[in-house]
Order: structure tokens, then C-alpha cells, then sequence
């Protein structure tokens, strides 16, 4: 995008622009901002904000195997336990909201809970909602599952391969997006180019660790029929539209 001084006939990209007045950073040691309120015990955390009396804590049961159906979960004996108020299963969730949203043109459905398969090990297969988190964790071990193991793939080169074990069958393939870019003419370019070398790199997995990890501390409100929700997800607009759907579903299927 270009841009035009009318008094001096002056033009300068936008890019340009910016490039210009970030140039007196480069290679200048700049303080970080957000250390002084960590470094003097003031940070703001989820766990640091007071919870009202009766709120339920929850305790997440997670698939051990990396992929199987679901034959059953029985949960009468963890709903026995004392404290424990309720116990929550994919079956549950599905009969309530719809998938997440997907940003791909794929019948994928993705949900924050396993329904009939878990994908991975830790895929969350049960909530226990009890009176405190040692009461939910305790119930926990009271939930049997069976499972019904299936073939599993780690590599994600093998994965992409068309026999490989399909984790999503509606989807039919285990890439659920593929795009190809094109800059220029490489085609051209590697043939008429005098050496070519062929690299296949394998990166490995990584992870951000946080200094919290995700929290959520929700209230329905009797009154208005809506929901006062506290999270500190960063992408606070993605989950309006989440939950206004979510909503909106429920309060259709009320009698």
C-alpha cells in the first residue's frame, strides 16, 4: 500500500513506514515489561481470585490408551462417592452443543471430550464435579471404561499415508488440510538449476510451558438464563461465539 504527502508529493510504503520507526530497536537491549509485578510476587493468577462458597471442583479422567472405541462407561459407583455432585461424559456434551468450530472445509467433528473413540492418550473421556478437587480425583478411580483398542500411528509421515489407521472416518484421511504455495516459477528454477539436494528434516515436538495452565471458573446465572464466565484463555472472542452457539442449541431443545 503506498501513500502520498499532497504538500510535497512524498510516497512511502506502509511497510516502509513501519520498518522505519521500529529501525531505533534493533539491536538494542529492551526491558521486558511484564517481569517487575512476577519478580516482586504480585502476578495476577485464576488461583489468586476468590471462589464463591459451593462452586464444584472438577477432576478430568483421561484416556490411557492412544486410540480404541468406547464400548462403555460405567459411573455408578463414582457417583457414589461422597461429594461427588455430578459426572459428565462426552455422550453428555454432544447432547448439548454442537462440535467446535473447525477451520477447515472437512466433516471433522472436534470436541473437547471423547465421545464414542479417543485419539491420544490424555484425551479427556469423564468430569467429575465434586465439592473439592480431592474428592473428584478420589472419584476418579471409581469410573470404569472399556475399551476397544485400535491400531495406532505415531509418526505424522506414516499418518498422512493412505493406509495408515484413520483417527476421523467421516473425514476418510488422516490430513485434514492440505495447501500447496507457489512463489515465482521453482518448477522452472530446480530444472534449469545446476545442483539440486533433497533434506527431509523431522521436528521434534515442543511445548510452551506456562506459568499457569488453563482455568475457568463458570456461574449460571437463574436469573437472566446466561452465564458469568472467567477464563484466562488469551483469545477471549473465540469463545463468545462457542458459547453463544452452545446457548442458543440448549434453549431451542427446552421444552
Amino acid at each position: 500500500m503506498l501513500y502520498k504527502n499532497k504538500d510535497q508529493g512524498l510516497s512511502m510504503s506502509v511497510a516502509q513506514a513501519g520498518s522505519t520507526s521500529r529501525r531505533r530497536h534493533v539491536g538494542q537491549r529492551m526491558l521486558r515489561v511484564e517481569n517487575p509485578p512476577l519478580l516482586k510476587g504480585q502476578g495476577q493468577f485464576i488461583d489468586d481470585l476468590p471462589i464463591k462458597a459451593g462452586t464444584l471442583h472438577a477432576a478430568i479422567l483421561r484416556s490411557p490408551v492412544p486410540h480404541a472405541e468406547i464400548v462403555s462407561i460405567e459411573i455408578s459407583n463414582a457417583l457414589r462417592c461422597p461429594g461427588v455432585r455430578t459426572i459428565i461424559t462426552g455422550k453428555d456434551v454432544a447432547a448439548l452443543v454442537d462440535p467446535l468450530i473447525v477451520g477447515f472445509s472437512t466433516p471433522m467433528e472436534y470436541r473437547g471430550i471423547a465421545v464414542d473413540r479417543v485419539r491420544y492418550v490424555g484425551e479427556p473421556v469423564a468430569i467429575v464435579c465434586a465439592r473439592n478437587r480431592y474428592l473428584a480425583e478420589d472419584a476418579l478411580d471409581r469410573i470404569h471404561v472399556e475399551y476397544r483398542q485400535l491400531p495406532a500411528v505415531v509418526d505424522p509421515v506414516r499418518a498422512a499415508e493412505p493406509d495408515a489407521p484413520i483417527l476421523h472416518p467421516a473425514v476418510g484421511s488422516n490430513v485434514v488440510s492440505h495447501r500447496e504455495f507457489f512463489h515465482g516459477d521453482p518448477r522452472a528454477a530446480f530444472a534449469n538449476a545446476k545442483r539440486r539436494r533433497e533434506l527431509m528434516i523431522d521436528y521434534p515436538r515442543n511445548s510452551i510451558t506456562p506459568i499457569e495452565g488453563y482455568a475457568l471458573i463458570a456461574e449460571h446465572l437463574s436469573s437472566t438464563g446466561g452465564y458469568d464466565v472467567i477464563s484466562n484463555f488469551q483469545g477471549p472472542f473465540s469463545l463468545h461465539p462457542v458459547m453463544g452457539a452452545s446457548h442458543s442449541r440448549q434453549s431451542a431443545s427446552a421444552p
